[in-house]
């Protein structure tokens, strides 16, 4: 389905500051528990940026770069995209170590449901 990511992320998010310092789309596909950074959440990175783009149904790990290059701030949201809507299913404002271990109950849940 034909999207527009940034369209979609502010919908939810209204005071986001989509990509203002950088940042990324990924989908998530599998966990690896043998890592506990953001590779535990296995999936391909792919194009996201302010223009519609064809996307298939999923989970999608977005991370949003915001602040200032002295004063960063990294923010990562979780979606599942399914019938047409994206939903959040969890969120972690400002990141620090560990970020990505908050997302895999999420995670696990929406893997069992697609099976």
């Amino acid at each position: 389905m034909i999207l527009n990511w940034k369209e979609e992320i502010t919908n939810i998010d209204p005071d986001i500051k989509f990509r203002a310092q950088g940042g990324w789309l990924k989908t998530v596909e599998e966990l690896d528990k043998s890592v506990t950074n953001g590779f535990s959440l296995v999936g391909d990175f792919i194009k996201a940026g302010d223009f519609e783009g064809e996307y298939s149904e999923g989970i999608y790990l977005d991370c949003n770069k915001e602040g200032t290059a002295k004063k960063p701030q990294t923010d990562y949201r979780l979606f599942r995209f399914r019938d047409g809507k994206v939903r959040l299913l969890d969120l972690v404002i400002d990141a620090q170590n560990g970020w990505a271990q908050v997302f895999w109950d999420a995670v696990e849940d929406e893997i069992e449901k697609e099976y």
